[in-house]
């Protein structure tokens, strides 16, 4: 027998925790109204640009598709010339390496996922100035 504390109606159907839970984990996954800032994220040819495509959208894009904790934005032509400046090997070294140290990351080594290779990451970099850039072409 559920417990009155387990027990909630909502015009007039039963709805329990657990069905709850499930719409709080929906609602956070898919987020609450229509967000239409997301900006539309591209596909290219280049088997690079692919190879990076996949590496962001599995774990990049978990800070770089809406700027979590100041990380620039895919599609923000504006933020990623800034940052282009210092050439595509300093960005590189950059996501590889980390910035910041210890417990203080802005961007944590491998964007946190150590199992990354040099490769991969490059190829998520080279991914993302494309996409913000406008280029298909990785330098």
């Amino acid at each position: 027998m559920t417990s009155a504390l387990h027990r909630l109606y909502i015009l007039g159907q039963h709805v329990t925790v657990r069905h709850w839970a499930a719409c709080i984990v929906c609602l956070v996954i898919t987020g609450c109204g229509s967000d239409t800032s997301a900006p539309e994220v591209p596909v290219f040819d280049d088997p690079q640009l692919q190879q990076g495509r996949g590496t962001w959208v599995q774990i990049c894009r978990n800070c770089h598709l809406m700027g979590v904790a100041g990380a620039p934005r895919i599609g923000d032509a504006e933020n990623w010339r800034a940052r282009a400046v210092k050439g595509r090997a300093a960005l590189h070294q950059n996501a590889i390496n980390g910035i910041g140290e210890h417990d203080n990351w802005t961007m944590p080594p491998r964007g946190g996922e150590a199992r990354l290779t040099d490769e991969q990451v490059r190829s998520a970099v080279d991914f993302m100035l494309a996409a913000s850039l406008g280029t298909d072409t990785p330098q």
